[in-house]
C-alpha cells in the first residue's frame, strides 16, 4: 500500500502535464493584479475629482448670488473652504483643501500662477504669502482654483505615474471655475485685478 503511495506520489511528481500554464500564471498574474489595483485608483481618482468640480460650482453659485450662509457677515478663505467641503464625500476635505480666488482681464484671461497652491506646496515653489484671495466686487469678472490632495487607495499602481502627487504620495486634484459677481455681489473693496497683500489665514496657519 505504501509502495503504491509512494509511485503515485513520484508519477504526479514528474508529470510535467499542464507545467506550462502554470509558468504563463504565474508570469501574467502580477500583471493583471495591477492592472485591476490601477483600476481601482483611478475610478477613486475619477470620483474625487467629479465630486470636488461639483462641489466647488456649488459653491460658486452661493458666492456669485452673494447668499451669505446664516451668521456670516463676509466672505473669506476659510468659509469658502468649508462650505465645499460640506457638499463634498472627501474625508478630511478642509486640512487638504486650498483655493485661490481673484479678479481677472476679460481681455486678458487667466491670471492665476500656472503653479496651483496646494497644502503641501513647498515654500521653493509657491510662498504661503504670494497666494492671492481676492473677493471681488459686482460685476467683476472671477476665477477660482482649487487644489485638493487625496491618499491612493494602493500605493502601487500606474496611477503613480500619471497624477501629480506631493511629497507624502498624495494626489493632487485640481478644479477651476470662472464667474461674475451679480449687480449685488461681492463683498470687497479691493480694486480690479489687485492681489492680497497677505495670505488667508487658515493658509498661513498650515504653513506654520
Amino acid at each position: 500500500m505504501s509502495m503504491s503511495l509512494r509511485k503515485r506520489a513520484l508519477r504526479f511528481w514528474r508529470n510535467e502535464d499542464g507545467a506550462s500554464s502554470t509558468i504563463e500564471f504565474l508570469f501574467w498574474f502580477p500583471f493583471f493584479l495591477y492592472v485591476a489595483y490601477s483600476g481601482m485608483d483611478l475610478g477613486l481618482l475619477s470620483f474625487h475629482h467629479a465630486d470636488l468640480e461639483r462641489s466647488l460650482d456649488m459653491t460658486v453659485r452661493e458666492v456669485r448670488l452673494n447668499r451669505l450662509p446664516d451668521g456670516e457677515t463676509e466672505w473669506d478663505h476659510a468659509l469658502l473652504k468649508e462650505m465645499v467641503c460640506e457638499r463634498a464625500l472627501i474625508s478630511n476635505c478642509s486640512e487638504h483643501l486650498a483655493l485661490e480666488m481673484k479678479s481677472i482681464n476679460p481681455r486678458v484671461g487667466n491670471q492665476l500662477d500656472p503653479t496651483p497652491y496646494c497644502v503641501d506646496t513647498p515654500a521653493t515653489i509657491r510662498k504661503p504669502e504670494d497666494v492671492v484671495f481676492e473677493l471681488g466686487t459686482s460685476n467683476e469678472l472671477m476665477i477660482i482654483r482649487a487644489c485638493l490632495e487625496v491618499s491612493p487607495a494602493f500605493g502601487l499602481s500606474m496611477m503613480n505615474e500619471l497624477v501629480k502627487q506631493d511629497n507624502d504620495g498624495q494626489w493632487e486634484l485640481h478644479a477651476i471655475s470662472v464667474f461674475v459677481h451679480e449687480p449685488f455681489g461681492g463683498s470687497s473693496t479691493a480694486p480690479a485685478g489687485g492681489g492680497s497683500t497677505e495670505p488667508p489665514e487658515d493658509v498661513a496657519d498650515a504653513t506654520n
